[in-house]
């Protein structure tokens, strides 16, 4: 893998930083979106919380995007919610992966971030947190123009089709298996999914 590798590709929240504290504040943030977007009632939003794992991290948390319509809410409102209603997280406490790693994987590799955040708010957190995005060749985003967010299979397959790589020349981290790494999987490359930013250090350094 390690011969053929030319590319990593980053998920941004929870994988290039990570906040202890960040799960509490997502919890309030979906209630509060739920709430917005739908007829729920408070206890019915904590119901549809904990039913479809919003109050877990890693591969256990799905994509609220993708299953919003369950519970009554649709894309398009939801879209256009997150990008006013900001979702943001305790800066103090969150940790970032060692900017020098990223310069020095960035001499070896070109790096990208691929992410379901917004553009916008990638750029907002990577200055408040110290995270030095002119490491990344490109961040792939939804920007606030955009109508419609494209899915991260989409996203990797333009990667491998605009820069000419095979599946097996790029590497995936990420948080989140379902979200993450499986699109990766479905084009025939890897990826990992990691629990902290320790755990992300330990496989950086491995390819340097």
């Amino acid at each position: 893998m390690e011969k053929n590798l030319k590319a990593i590709i980053f998920d941004f929240d929870e994988t290039l930083y990570y906040s202890p504290t960040a799960l509490k504040k997502y919890i309030q943030y979906i209630k509060q979106t739920i709430l917005a977007l739908s007829n729920h009632t408070e206890s019915e939003a904590n119901e549809i919380i904990k039913k479809y794992g919003f109050d877990q991290r890693g591969e256990n948390r799905v994509s609220f995007g993708k299953t919003c319509e369950n519970f009554g809410v649709k894309k398009e409102r939801w879209n256009k919610y997150k990008i006013k209603h900001f979702f943001e997280i305790n800066y103090d406490d969150a940790k970032i992966l060692d900017n020098n790693l990223l310069r020095a994987l960035s001499k070896k590799y070109k790096l990208f971030i691929v992410s379901g955040e917004l553009f916008q708010n990638i750029l907002y957190k990577s200055k408040k947190l110290g995270i030095d995005v002119s490491c990344f060749c490109d961040i792939y985003a939804q920007k606030k123009t955009d109508k419609t967010p494209k899915s991260k299979i989409e996203i990797y397959q333009s990667i491998l089709n605009d820069y000419k790589y095979h599946s097996e020349n790029v590497l995936v981290f990420g948080d989140r298996y379902q979200v993450d790494i499986k699109p990766i999987e479905l084009l025939g490359g890897h990826g990992f999914q990691i629990k902290d930013i320790d755990d992300l250090k330990n496989h950086l350094e491995k390819l340097l």
